[in-house]
């Protein structure tokens, strides 16, 4: 997690030297530093190697099931039946730890969220720039003679890219947010739109595939 805590410390570092951006200011002492530690554990939440805490608290959620957490003290909750998924949820937004759940849910997911994009076009140029992103540090780590992060390397072909966006989805963008789709509705459909994109890469993959047949079949 060196480059999360790296942009953590920035960021509050910055807020600490110049006024103008000290937003934090503004709480008084508990609750800034009640600020401090949902924000550094909702990065944190981004590192890969945390990807699987994410999910399967994810899935804890799921489990225990939607649950009413109206207190009978609120005047304004309607008690009729006519509508009683309404007031049944699996977040209480009372408690502190479902609160900072949700924040570690929503940043890790957006962070891993670009092949579910609705169009295959923003999908695939977002990849790009990820890919590009990965090859540029597999490039620093070989001048600066350092472990070569093999994921990271070879990736120089679009059928190569295509390989590795399956994969990023299916193993790890789908299971969170299959879950995600589980606690709000109303997000399923982002998985859908990630099974679009798959398709879209695999057609790259085949296409790709094709071309070399027919290259060896057309070979005296």
């Amino acid at each position: 997690a060196v480059l999360e805590r790296h942009a953590i410390n920035m960021g509050l570092n910055m807020c600490q030297e110049n006024p103008d951006l000290d937003w934090l200011n503004s709480f008084d002492q508990d609750d800034c530093e009640y600020v401090k530690h949902f924000l550094s554990e909702s990065v944190l939440a981004t590192d890969p190697a945390r990807h699987a805490d994410v999910v399967n608290e994810a899935l804890s959620f799921v489990e225990k099931g939607p649950k009413d957490y109206r207190t009978n003290s609120n005047p304004d909750v309607s008690e009729s039946d006519d509508e009683p998924s309404s007031s049944m949820t699996h977040f209480n937004s009372d408690d502190p730890t479902h609160r900072l759940f949700l924040g570690k849910l929503i940043l890790h997911s957006a962070d891993i969220s670009n092949p579910l994009h609705v169009s295959f076009e923003v999908a695939s140029d977002w990849a790009i720039r990820v890919i590009t992103e990965f090859s540029r540090q597999a490039e620093k780590e070989k001048q600066l003679q350092l472990p070569i992060t093999a994921f990271m390397d070879g990736l120089d072909s679009q059928v190569k890219i295509a390989k590795v966006q399956i994969g990023f989805f299916r193993f790890m963008v789908q299971p969170l947010y299959h879950t995600i789709g589980i606690l709000f509705s109303n997000l399923a459909v982002l998985e859908e739109w990630g099974e679009k994109n798959c398709v879209g890469y695999q057609m790259i993959i085949d296409e790709h595939d094709e071309k070399q047949n027919d290259g060896k079949s057309g070979e005296p």
